[in-house]
């Protein structure tokens, strides 16, 4: 009898300890399948490290995956920066041009450079003399205004850039003589009658909006701001209230 009890005491210690190591085992299962992909390819890679373990399919994807994002962002980045040269480029361009129009348009050519020299050879009053004694008159301004086809666009490029290359600000009460000549010439091309310009893309209201775009600079106001926040305003009904 006593041994009858002592198998059955040794047979449940037994069974005891096997589902004990089958518990410990489950838990460690769920636990790993828990984990995160990351933690998975760490792993995989640190395993991978034994020369006698071969990387898993899920690793070597994964890592190929993580390559390629790493290569289209370096593309993604080098096209950013040639969207930035490319768009660099464009503005010198556009100033380029802008520049060449307004040479060709108010002065007559500087092909000397000795022109604005003194006698000593030094730049200064003696150049800028030099610039004004180059400049066309009111009457060859029209002729090319009409005759080179210009519209409001060039000419307000025009206007802001001599605004931007001027040393002071510049208002209705002071303007430099680019601009004072720029003005008088659309205002004259303003006048004809619209069967008298052969220039068709001239809408006769140049002079008038470039008047009022130079009294609002004089005032500290920059009028396409205006223009662009009134717009807004007429697109969301937004009203003002005082």
């Amino acid at each position: 009898m006593a041994r009858h009890l002592a198998r059955v005491v040794v047979l449940l210690l037994s069974l005891s300890r096997s589902n004990g190591f089958d518990c410990s085992i489950g838990i460690i299962n769920r636990h790993r399948r828990q984990s995160t992909f990351q933690t998975f390819l760490c792993g995989e890679l640190t395993r991978s490290n034994k020369k006698d373990t071969p990387v898993s399919a899920e690793a070597t994807d994964a890592l190929a995956l993580l390559n390629q994002a790493k290569a289209l962002r370096e593309e993604a980045s080098e096209m950013r920066q040639q969207l930035e040269r490319e768009k660099e480029e464009k503005a010198r361009n556009k100033l380029a041009k802008i520049d060449s129009l307004i040479d060709s348009l108010l002065f007559y050519g500087q092909n000397n450079d000795a022109a604005g020299r003194d006698d000593d050879g030094n730049d200064g009053e003696a150049q800028q003399k030099s610039k004004q004694q180059l400049l066309h008159t009111e009457e060859q301004v029209v002729f090319l205004l009409i005759s080179k086809r210009m519209n409001y666009d060039l000419v307000n490029q025009m206007f802001d850039r001599i605004c931007e290359q001027a040393n002071r600000p510049q208002s209705i009460d002071s303007c430099s003589p680019l601009l004072s000549l720029l003005l008088d010439a659309a205002c004259k091309v303003d006048c004809m009658e619209r069967k008298d310009n052969p220039n068709k893309r001239w809408n006769h209201r140049v002079e008038r909006d470039l008047r009022r775009k130079l009294w609002a600079l004089g005032h500290g106001i920059r009028i396409e701001d205006v223009e662009n926040e009134n717009r807004a305003r007429s697109i969301t009904g937004e009203k003002d209230y005082y």
